[in-house]
């Protein structure tokens, strides 16, 4: 049930692009490993692509955070970590964060470090209902406001959980002011006809499921549907739960990455995602100061047109 997870993003490949990767793009403002004073967060906002929410024009920064698997903890030293995470994403041009009350005390965690930060305002608060019962939802979505603070950004429903009395009163909540956006969320290609149908039949804002380099099944038929329908894409688990890291563990990053502004795998699979423009911004989740700075980096410089992304797509299937 989670989104992607950075749990696994261990390789020495992300920690290399610390060194070098600002200085390959140009970005002499962005010293992606040190403190957030020391980065400039108006030249990360300029810099760091941006698409829009089709049903309202509204921009979003292409490299959003998760927070499955990395944001739930009560060690003060965790937490500390966190905050840290939290700084360097709003400073390197991130706003929009995606969590859900399934994921332990992620939102009171989020929540907490957005208003000790005083980012609450420069975030982009993504969140989700995942319980049966219409006034089960109701406060389930109530206490998810409470901890992340009002307005909700987006509120969605996650995994279909009794989808049509949770769809009713997202709506309502929408035309009372207390959510922004609404739509729907899975994480599996299982569900992709599903998926297909809400996307058909309803209204949505948003959609999120899962995409990647590995699996890369949304391309047939959701990415040109969200496109046709108007409704703005999230992607989870683009690095498929850190397996992607396992299969390119050892191996070097090809030197034409270099012509796309990639300089580690994880950049890799993050930019062959965002190359799909029906794709409104990718979600990976982590706790780790250094993954961050490398996922962000993805979100600046080229990214790999049709013929690249099928030599990339090549490249892995030879590993």
């Amino acid at each position: 049930m989670s989104t992607d997870s950075d749990r696994s993003n261990h390789d020495a490949s992300r920690r290399r692009v610390l060194q070098y990767g600002a200085a390959g793009l140009g970005l002499a403002a962005l010293p992606w490993p040190l403190g957030a004073a020391e980065i400039d967060p108006e030249a990360a906002r300029q810099s760091m692509r941006q698409r829009a929410i089709p049903s309202s024009g509204e921009s979003v920064p292409v490299i959003g955070m998760g927070s499955s698997g990395s944001f739930s903890t009560r060690s003060q030293d965790t937490l500390a970590d966190l905050r840290t995470v939290m700084e360097h994403f709003v400073a390197m041009g991130g706003t929009l964060v995606d969590t859900s009350p399934t994921y332990g005390n992620a939102e009171t965690n989020i929540g907490n470090i957005a208003r000790e930060t005083g980012l609450r305002d420069r975030l982009f608060m993504a969140t989700k209902v995942h319980i049966d019962g219409r006034q089960a939802g109701i406060d389930q979505m109530a206490e998810s406001e409470r901890a992340l603070g009002s307005p909700i950004d987006l509120m969605q429903i996650h995994n279909f959980i009794d989808l049509e009395t949770q769809w009713q009163t997202m709506k309502q909540m929408k035309t009372d002011g207390h959510v922004r956006y609404i739509g729907i969320t899975h994480y599996l290609t299982s569900a992709f006809e599903e998926l297909e149908h809400q996307m058909s039949t309803k209204d949505l804002d948003f959609v999120q499921f899962n995409y990647s380099i590995m699996t890369p099944d949304a391309e047939k038929r959701l990415l040109p549907l969200a496109a046709d329908r108007g409704i703005a894409v999230l992607v989870n688990r683009a690095y498929n739960d850190g397996r992607f890291f396992s299969q390119v563990k050892g191996h070097d990053l090809p030197d034409y990455a270099k012509e796309f502004d990639c300089f580690s795998w994880g950049q890799f699979a993050l930019k062959y995602v965002l190359a799909e423009e029906a794709v409104t911004a990718v979600i990976p989740a982590t706790s780790d100061p250094e993954h961050l700075a490398d996922n962000m980096h993805a979100g600046y410089g080229k990214l790999p047109d049709t013929a690249m992304r099928k030599r990339m797509r090549q490249t892995l299937a030879s590993l």
